[in-house]
């Protein structure tokens, strides 16, 4: 085995909602020649794979992961700017790249500032808020399959809508690099401002326990967003064992302890049902469920 190459390490740490069980082994590359040679190994040995960034909307099982994951909340980190364009590594803070394009002198990206994710998982989701998007900023993308080829999308070859986008029907997929259109130039100082008054709004709006994964639910298409539907039934508050509807945005749940995947799987079960059977409406899970997911 490796020495870069960890055996039964634990991945709650990893993750924003500091919920699931250990990785069968791990590994944090540092470059992207660390990746291709740990996919390949991967492969190679016939084990599942699993990428984990920032750990912000995943929900790990209490069993863990099998495989090999690779941990690359610290790897692919390349920030360069080449005239109107901005390549940029997919394990780049979503928040640094706001402020990256901030200190340039170019506004579209403030909203990205209170996301906790990297540049490869808000590509794949298509990561926005306060009405805008990643489609609204993103030029191409670069993605490694599991043949380690690496495959060119323009923008518009990607179907980027709500939360969605075509990388999410190819979850073996890696996004390694993404390049976005600096096309607004703006003073940093007001871009600055820009980005601390939606930081400001963020916290009033949303929990201030951090254990939580973002949002779990999209918005349905057409009717009242997710969060007051919950609200509406009356389930803030509600709880299985240490993971909470929270009080303050019902589309969040919260770890308040020791909570477990099965405890939070239990209450997204309730949450859809009671909106299922109350008003007609199927709430559709944002957030990731692995391995299952990956199946």
């Amino acid at each position: 085995m490796p020495k870069a190459i960890l055996e039964n390490q634990p991945l709650a740490p990893l993750t924003t909602w500091k919920i699931g069980g250990p990785a069968r082994f791990l590994a944090a590359p540092r470059d992207l020649e660390d990746v291709y040679g740990l996919m390949r190994l991967a492969y190679d040995r016939g084990w599942p794979l699993f990428f984990l960034g920032r750990g912000s909307n995943i929900l790990i099982a209490d069993q863990g992961l099998p495989g090999l994951t690779l941990h690359l909340a610290k790897a692919l980190q390349k920030m360069e700017r080449q005239g109107q364009t901005l390549r940029v590594g997919a394990g780049v803070a979503l928040p640094r790249l706001a402020r990256a394009a901030a200190a340039w002198g170019f506004a579209g990206f403030e909203f990205l500032a209170g996301i906790p994710g990297t540049v490869g998982a808000g590509v794949r989701l298509n990561a926005g808020a306060d009405g805008q998007n990643l489609a609204g900023v993103l030029k191409r993308v670069l993605v490694a399959t599991p043949q380690l080829q690496l495959v060119e999308f323009q923008a518009g070859e990607l179907d980027l809508g709500y939360r969605s986008s075509l990388l999410l029907h190819f979850p073996h997929w890696l996004v390694v690099e993404a390049e976005f259109a600096l096309a607004t130039p703006a003073p940093p100082a007001v871009i600055a401002e820009k980005m601390r008054q939606l930081l400001a709004a963020r916290k009033a709006r949303f929990p201030a326990n951090p254990r939580s994964c973002g949002s779990v639910f999209k918005n349905p298409p057409g009717g009242p967003p997710a969060g007051a539907l919950i609200d509406q039934a009356g389930l803030k508050g509600r709880r299985a064992g240490a993971a909470q509807v929270s009080k303050k945005h019902a589309n969040f749940i919260l770890n308040q302890g020791q909570a477990t995947a099965g405890q939070v799987k239990a209450l997204m079960a309730e949450i859809q049902e009671t909106i299922w059977r109350t008003r007609g409406v199927m709430l559709e899970r944002e957030v990731v469920f692995l391995p299952d997911d990956l199946a």
